[in-house]
């Protein structure tokens, strides 16, 4: 365009072009040969700060998957998605868990620093494009200085996909998401049957699932039971690292002698410490229920959405325990999923997975963001771990779920149940 533009102006006037069209195309030329040089430059300017930010980046995440890729590699720890440091699934003693938990938390420490150099090159090479664009006439799209006014697309920072270790909420998320992993992740399991010292004849199956971060599972499938209108019954208790209880659960099929509309009906209760209690129904017919009570509050009934909830229908029931006995059927514990549990697999049980289900219907029925509040309120927890447990990633809802349980117990678990679902 620079030759073109000085070619025009240089021709003689006297063997070729002259006159208001060669002024014209003359003055035509040069604008575009200015406009070309400033549009050269501009790219230029672009090029050259996008490769020294290239570079930089480059740098600081190569350091960052060298590190990863190094605590891999040990074969006890890895480095989720989210750059949280967990705890590999594999056989190990409680002891052998806790002194993970601790290498981890010190590899945490030093693969922060690294992501911290990934975001903070990052954000030069932001800082250094807008440098470069703005001497041609870049602004930032909406910039305003009303406090007040609408952010317009590209106007903000897109917000972090993974917990920010620069602050303290980002540093809490990342301990949710280790101990709630922890909670979830099995570590060991047993399996014990007894029979009657006099008869010989069996009592009950027990199978103990132990979790990495020091609770227990404890599933019973009775072989006779002790009421003349049920079956046996099959349970699961839930105990802290402590050995507080925290969730009792049951699963049992009343026989025609049962009496008040029971008969034939199969029922499976979760009861938490603070009393509150959630049941779900079937009867012969097919129809389902589901209803909360919490100590002080009326019966609720549960939406029959509750019943379609892959954590209910037998779908997961390696996390939750659960099988429905048939197509469409009621969920019930199930011995035989406790047994097919296998060390190093995430199980929550079946508390986890009905009290994930009714979050799910909440969250459906409320909006995730009224949910959220609501739950906040009534635990108590911190915004950053519900956050931290929301962007954990895998299933989020049971993530929440084992979170409470683990970390806040059946009380905030009943509270947040029972202000959900049941009326003032």
């Amino acid at each position: 365009m620079a030759t073109l533009s000085t070619n025009i102006a240089t021709m003689p006037d006297t063997r070729a072009w002259s006159g208001a069209a060669h002024d014209a195309a003359t003055g035509m030329f040069e604008r575009a040969s200015n406009q070309t040089k400033s549009f050269s430059a501009y790219t230029t300017a672009i090029s050259e700060a996008l490769a020294a930010g290239a570079s930089t980046i480059g740098g600081a995440r190569t350091a960052l998957l060298d590190k990863a890729d190094h605590i891999d590699v040990t074969g006890q720890l890895y480095v989720s998605e989210q750059w949280v440091v967990l705890i590999t699934g594999a056989k190990m003693t409680l002891e052998d868990a806790a002194e993970l938990e601790r290498r981890a938390q010190a590899e945490q420490a030093t693969i922060n620093r690294l992501l911290l150099a990934v975001g903070a090159a990052d954000d030069a090479t932001a800082d250094s494009l807008t440098a470069a664009a703005k001497p041609h006439g870049f602004e930032v799209p909406g910039a305003s200085d009303d406090p007040f006014s609408t952010p317009t697309p590209g106007s903000q920072r897109p917000g972090d996909e993974v917990p920010n270790p620069s602050n303290p909420v980002g540093m809490m998320q990342q301990a949710v998401i280790r101990d709630t992993d922890m909670a979830q992740t099995v570590r060991d399991t047993k399996t014990e049957t007894k029979y009657d010292p006099i008869t010989g004849e069996e009592v009950s199956t027990t199978t103990t699932i132990y979790k990495q971060d020091g609770t227990k599972h404890v599933t019973t499938e009775y072989a006779r039971t002790e009421w003349s209108d049920r079956s046996p019954a099959t349970t699961e208790t839930v105990y802290d690292k402590d050995g507080n209880i925290v969730s009792e659960s049951n699963s049992v099929t009343f026989n025609e002698f049962a009496r008040d509309d029971m008969a034939n009906v199969k029922v499976t209760t979760v009861k938490l410490p603070d009393g509150t209690s959630t049941t779900l129904l079937q009867h012969p017919d097919g129809r389902k229920s589901a209803t909360v009570h919490t100590p002080g509050r009326p019966v609720a009934d549960v939406p029959l959405e509750l019943f379609d909830n892959p954590l209910l229908t037998g779908a997961e029931t390696a996390v939750s325990g659960l099988e429905a006995q048939a197509r469409g059927g009621l969920p019930m514990i199930s011995q035989e999923a406790a047994e097919r549990v296998q060390i190093g697999a995430k199980y929550g049980g079946p508390a986890i997975g009905i009290v994930s289900s009714l979050w799910d219907v909440a969250t459906a029925e409320t909006g995730f963001q009224k949910c959220v509040a609501t739950a906040e309120g009534v635990t108590s927890v911190a915004a950053g771990t519900l956050a931290g447990v929301a962007t954990s990633g895998g299933t989020p809802l049971v993530s929440m779920s084992a979170a409470l349980a683990a970390g806040f117990g059946g009380k905030a678990l009943g509270n947040w149940i029972g202000n959900t679902f049941c009326p003032r």
